[in-house]
């Protein structure tokens, strides 16, 4: 796999995993960034290969009252 599907595979884990710790569904979460929902669940989506763009990281992460960085910050291994 090559670094960008996995810096993606990263980004999308963190978006679900801190809009689901504030309780938001994606609509609500969407809502807060400024986005379309359509296009908040692509970026859940893993597989989704589409860029993303440095102002929309800098929405995601305003939506999700966190900083940047901790989008693209790898978590712990979780269990399949």
């Amino acid at each position: 796999m090559s670094s960008t599907m996995k810096t993606k595979r990263i980004l999308s884990a963190n978006i679900k995993k801190y809009r689901t710790k504030l309780g938001l569904t994606q609509e609500q979460a969407a809502e807060r960034a400024g986005m379309s929902v359509n296009y908040w669940a692509r970026l859940e989506l893993k597989e989704d290969k589409r860029r993303v763009l440095l102002r929309d990281l800098s929405k995601l992460a305003k939506g999700l009252d966190i900083k940047m960085y901790q989008l693209l910050m790898p978590g712990k291994k979780m269990a399949r």
